[in-house]
C-alpha cells in the first residue's frame, strides 16, 4: 500500500513539473476540458489534445471530457475551487449548458480579519477556510522569491499556473500536496458555448506574462479572417468552421473583450490542437 501511495504521489509531482514547462503554450484550458494530451517521440509538450464535449450537443452538457444529461448535478468538489457551486445542466431545444451559483467568498464581501490573525486556505476550496491567530510560534513558514508565507497562506508562483498553499514540510518545491494546477471552470459559464462554437481562447496582457493560464475571454469568428504564415505539420485547429494547420495565424485589430478592455491586436494561432491560442501583441 505505501509503495502504491509513493508511486502515485511522484506521478502527481512528474506531472506538476512537466505542465508548468508547458504553460507559455496555453495548455491549462485543456487541462480544464478534460482532454488527453498526445506527444511526439522527443516532445516535452503535447503535439495536440483528444477533447470530448466540444461539439454543440442539444440533450447533454460537458464537463472535463463527462457528460451531463438534462438537470443532472455536477459534484461540488469538482466546481468549488472555480468558485462554482450547484452546478446542474439544462438542456434545452436551442442547446445546453450549465447553470451555477458564483461563490460569494467572505474575504471578498468585506468581512473583517480578527486583530492580528489572517486568512487560511486550503487548495480544494474557492473561499478561506478559517482564521489563524496568535500565538505563531509553531507555526510553518514558507519562503518564495523573497516573500515569506505562513501555514495555510496562499502563493502562486511567478510563469505558473499553480496555486500552492504553505504548509509543514514545504521545501521550496512546487509540488503535491503544497500545489495544485489551477481550476478555471470554462464550460461551466458562458464561455461553454463560445467552446462549442469552436472559438478561440485569449489571453490578454493585463493578466498573463510568460504564463497563459485561465483565458480572459474567447474570439469568435467573423469571417473576415485572411489566414498567414507556414504549416509547420499537418496538424489542425478549428475556428469555427475552419480547419487552420499549426504554425498559421490570424490577426484580429481592436478588439473589445467581454470586460470592455480594449486590444490593439490580437494574433491567434494554432500551437497546440484542437483550439487556437490568442495572445495581446499590441
Amino acid at each position: 500500500m505505501m509503495m502504491f501511495i509513493s508511486v502515485f504521489f511522484f506521478g502527481l509531482v512528474a506531472t506538476l513539473a512537466s505542465a508548468t514547462e508547458c504553460d507559455e503554450l496555453g495548455i491549462l484550458i485543456y487541462e480544464d476540458l478534460g482532454c488527453v494530451p498526445e506527444y511526439g517521440n522527443d516532445t516535452e509538450c503535447p503535439l495536440r489534445y483528444v477533447c470530448k464535449g466540444l461539439e454543440r450537443s442539444p440533450s447533454n452538457c460537458y464537463f472535463r471530457g463527462k457528460s451531463y444529461k438534462d438537470r443532472e448535478q455536477v459534484d461540488s468538489s469538482l466546481t468549488n475551487p472555480s468558485c462554482d457551486e450547484g452546478c446542474f445542466c439544462t438542456a434545452t431545444d436551442e442547446g445546453s449548458s450549465f447553470i451555477c451559483a458564483v461563490l460569494d467568498c467572505p474575504e471578498n464581501l468585506g468581512d473583517p480579519v480578527r486583530h492580528g490573525c489572517y486568512r487560511s486556505y486550503s487548495l480544494d476550496h474557492c473561499c478561506s477556510i478559517g482564521q489563524k491567530c496568535p500565538p505563531f510560534d509553531n507555526t510553518e513558514k514558507c519562503e518564495v522569491e523573497g516573500t515569506v508565507y505562513k501555514e495555510g497562506e496562499m502563493f502562486y508562483p511567478s510563469d505558473t499556473c499553480l496555486n500552492c498553499v504553505c504548509g509543514k514540510g514545504f521545501e521550496g518545491k512546487f509540488e503535491a500536496p503544497f500545489c495544485k494546477r489551477r481550476s478555471c471552470g470554462q464550460q461551466l459559464r458562458n464561455s461553454g458555448g463560445k467552446i462549442q462554437a469552436s472559438c478561440a481562447p485569449v489571453y490578454g496582457k493585463k493578466f498573463h506574462k510568460k504564463d497563459l493560464c485561465c483565458p480572459d475571454d474567447w474570439i469568435c469568428p467573423n469571417e473576415t479572417e485572411t489566414i498567414e504564415g507556414d504549416a509547420k505539420s499537418e496538424e489542425t485547429c478549428k475556428f469555427g468552421e475552419k480547419e487552420i494547420k499549426v504554425g498559421q495565424y490570424f490577426e484580429r485589430l481592436n478588439f473589445e473583450d467581454s470586460f470592455g478592455f480594449h486590444h490593439s491586436k490580437i494574433k491567434c494561432e494554432c500551437v497546440i490542437p484542437p483550439l487556437m491560442k490568442c495572445t495581446d501583441v499590441a
